[in-house]
């Protein structure tokens, strides 16, 4: 299995059939997003009957016509060709085929026959395929974007989605935050390469290092969940489930033509499986975000140190909901951060430095809670300043260093807060690697996952 989906990430030749110079057609974004890297090893061969080059390669008629072997052919003709592209790279003897074009299973039953018929032809020449009705696939690790969606950064974090659009979306609020990715693939109506298929493959990757993925459906529940839980003991798996009400499930169905997978067994089955379930875009972000960056923490005990009180309170209330709990300050670590805090200061958790604690007092207190062996995990929380004259990136730098001269051992979870002030901490962190929390919430989510997955590894040692 890991050498079948291989093929997909690692062809030596790649034909593009249905490319065009037209930049209003998806043919010219995927032919584009290939070229876009000039050291990419793999060849690339337009095919469209109606060119004679295209983007500067020569075009040919048909996949046949191309005199060099292919390894993967990516379909972007109108879903009535398909059927008649798919002989031809049986001809051709193409190891793998992406079908990018759309209408089949997710339009009507008619779609879904033609669809059964044209991937049984394939997989009988023993060619495998990703969709139909799907934006292809990336491998960062090589540059190759065989996908319409724009290049995301470079990182560890490979996922696969069935929804195009939403993983679209995904790797862009990801790249705003700072996440790269290894490999990403859309999996479209799953007519024959599926989740299960994917998992494994990201389990053995050494370019891997957390599993996301995106369902609605799961094709042998049975076999997912097995592979499921060997991959979540790896490797942080983090799986967000489109499809959990009647109207999510009847959306699904529509979307990617196949049935939601009932959310009440499913839910259960991720839990016993030790992979991170997640009920949202954001607790989704915040979970990836948290295992690309983060350590896992020794215990529950959460050091919270802000200048604005209100959002630890608010850190505080969600962490306890949660599980997690605020550590004791001993007396000994009162007395180290006594030069560092004004008279006026509590010295309690959540310890509120006010609005006038800068970043060397950011940076001390947080050095301090990072080297008590009664905190865990250190939350540092900070509204931007924008007086007394603090530059507004002091506090962060602070709080990095701290956590660089601690070897970055323990998490930390950074809320920086203020708006259109964040980019420039954002610039930082993509910088140093470290991630940044935009709520108090985000920080409390990380933390749990961060603990649960603490949890998962005990029991397997």
């Amino acid at each position: 299995m890991r050498i079948m989906v291989e093929q997909f990430f690692y062809p030596k030749s790649n034909a593009v059939i249905g490319a065009t110079a037209d930049p209003r057609k998806f043919g010219n974004a995927v032919t584009i997003n290939l070229l876009e890297n000039k050291n990419l090893e793999s060849e690339i061969f337009p095919v469209n009957p109606k060119a004679d080059t295209i983007c500067g390669l020569k075009s040919y008629p048909t996949i046949v016509d191309i005199e060099k072997e292919v390894d993967l052919a990516i379909l972007l003709v109108p879903a009535k060709a398909v059927p008649i592209v798919i002989d031809q790279c049986i001809e051709k003897k193409v190891k793998r085929i992406i079908v990018v074009s759309a209408g089949f299973a997710e339009i009507n039953e008619e779609g879904r026959k033609i669809e059964q018929k044209m991937v049984k032809k394939a997989k009988d020449a023993n060619i495998r395929v990703i969709g139909p009705n799907c934006v292809g696939l990336m491998n960062l690790d090589i540059g190759m974007n065989a996908s319409f969606v724009l290049t995301p950064l470079k990182g560890t974090t490979s996922i696969v989605s069935q929804s195009g659009s939403f993983a679209a979306a995904c790797l862009y609020e990801m790249w705003w935050q700072g996440l790269g990715f290894s490999k990403f693939a859309n999996l479209g109506n799953m007519a024959d390469v599926n989740l299960t298929d994917l998992l494994d493959y990201f389990k053995n990757d050494n370019s891997t290092s957390v599993v996301c993925v995106y369902l609605e459906n799961v094709v042998d529940g049975r076999a997912f969940y097995i592979k499921m839980k060997e991959v979540a003991k790896e490797k942080p798996t983090v799986i967000l489930k489109g499809g959990r009400t009647s109207a999510g499930m009847k959306s699904a169905s529509s979307h990617t033509g196949s049935m939601a997978t009932d959310y009440t067994s499913l839910k259960a089955a991720i839990k016993q499986s030790g992979a991170t379930l997640c009920e949202s875009l954001n607790d989704y972000i915040t979970a990836i975000k948290a295992f690309s960056f983060l350590p896992v923490p020794e215990g529950k005990r959460i050091g919270v140190l802000t200048n604005s009180g209100g959002s630890a309170v608010l850190l505080s209330d969600t962490a306890e909901e949660l599980g997690m709990k605020l550590a004791e300050f001993t007396d000994d670590f009162k007395q180290k951060i006594n030069p560092f805090v004004i008279p006026l200061v509590k010295k309690v958790n959540p310890l509120d430095m006010i609005a006038g604690a800068n970043g060397e007092s950011f940076y001390q207190v947080t050095k301090a809670m990072l080297e008590d062996s009664n905190v865990d995990i250190v939350a540092p929380c900070c509204v931007i300043p924008t007086f007394l004259e603090m530059q507004p990136d002091e506090h962060f730098k602070g709080v990095i260093r701290a956590w660089n001269e601690t070897q970055r051992k323990k998490p930390i979870l950074p809320v920086f807060m203020s708006g259109f002030l964040i980019e420039e901490i954002k610039k930082i962190a993509k910088e140093e690697k470290v991630p940044i929390f935009f709520s108090p919430r985000e920080a409390a989510f990380a933390a749990k996952v961060l603990m649960e997955r603490k949890k998962l590894l005990q029991k397997y040692d």
